[in-house]
């Protein structure tokens, strides 16, 4: 089931014909599945080319357009900060955790799979509140964003931004909730 699935939202992916929501749902699934990323290549290779086997000859580029194209890859690009992400299955155990989280709250993927992330990073200063608004989101099936105080594996407080947001099958069932998360302050 998820193959076929897969395979339809990433045809999807590549034609262009998601909306921005799907498409930046699926780019989550993009960062920690490889298949997915394989498979996003291969049709975005195929579309490429069967693009440019349909355009006549191309003239010699102008020399203002030489000058951009030499321009932009002379700048270095700028460096990107990889995003602390964690990916559950439809029931909240963890499958999948990038370097970026292991390198915020300290725990590694042993330590998290099969196990709920809030319980080990959650605790006393952590809002009851909004982890009330994030249960509420996630048993409806709709992307959340809160702040919360969670635990460093060595017991240090930090206050992190995290957006979770659900990937669906077609019939609107989860099969994943992928959480980002973004540190604020360090308590």
């Amino acid at each position: 089931m998820i193959a076929s699935l897969l395979q339809d939202r990433a045809a999807l992916y590549v034609s262009g014909a998601m909306t921005a929501p799907e498409r930046e749902n699926f780019e989550l699934v993009l960062a920690f599945h490889e298949e997915a990323r394989a498979l996003v290549a291969d049709l975005q290779e195929a579309l490429s080319a069967a693009a440019v086997a349909g355009l006549p000859a191309l003239a010699k580029p102008s020399e203002g357009l030489k000058a951009r194209i030499l321009s932009s890859l002379a700048r270095p690009p700028a460096p990107v900060e990889p995003p602390a992400m964690v990916v559950t299955d439809a029931a909240g155990l963890t499958e999948w955790i990038s370097p970026a989280f292991t390198a915020m709250c300290g725990y590694g993927l042993d330590e998290l799979r099969g196990r709920k992330p809030g319980h080990l990073l959650q605790g006393p200063d952590t809002d009851r509140a909004a982890l009330a608004r994030i249960r509420a989101a996630v048993q409806a099936r709709q992307p959340c964003r809160e702040t919360l105080v969670n635990y460093h594996k060595d017991g240090t407080r930090y206050l992190a931004e995290v957006a979770i947001a659900p990937v669906l099958d077609d019939e609107d069932q989860p099969v994943w909730f992928v959480a980002k998360e973004r540190l604020v302050a360090t308590a």
